[in-house]
């Protein structure tokens, strides 16, 4: 099976770096087990994107061990996963919005 693409939008991007940022103020050991579970959060997309639909179309994908969550749309002709957000689980679902295309 082939593994999917995966599209990280640049605000996506920013919420990233934001929260790596946050944790190498606190440690950078911190910060690297951050970066470690994310990118394994989005290896595991690459293999099997098809989680749950939560809203609109938006599937989640948690990073394990932290607060963060991954939102994302999975494009299924081009075998595609489109990330349009990196949010603490902890923040006000009334202040985060999306724009999808």
């Amino acid at each position: 099976m082939k593994n999917f693409n995966i599209n990280v939008y640049e605000e996506a991007s920013s919420d990233l770096k934001y929260a790596l940022n946050y944790y190498k103020k606190i440690s950078p050991a911190l910060a690297r087990k951050f970066l470690t579970a994310a990118n394994s959060s989005f290896n595991d997309l690459k293999k099997n994107p098809f989680y749950q639909i939560r809203y609109d179309n938006f599937r989640l994908k948690v990073i394990k061990g932290f607060p963060y969550v991954i939102h994302f749309i999975v494009e299924e002709k081009t075998k595609t996963v489109f990330v349009y957000g990196i949010r603490n689980s902890h923040q006000n679902p009334e202040t985060t919005y999306f724009i999808t295309k």
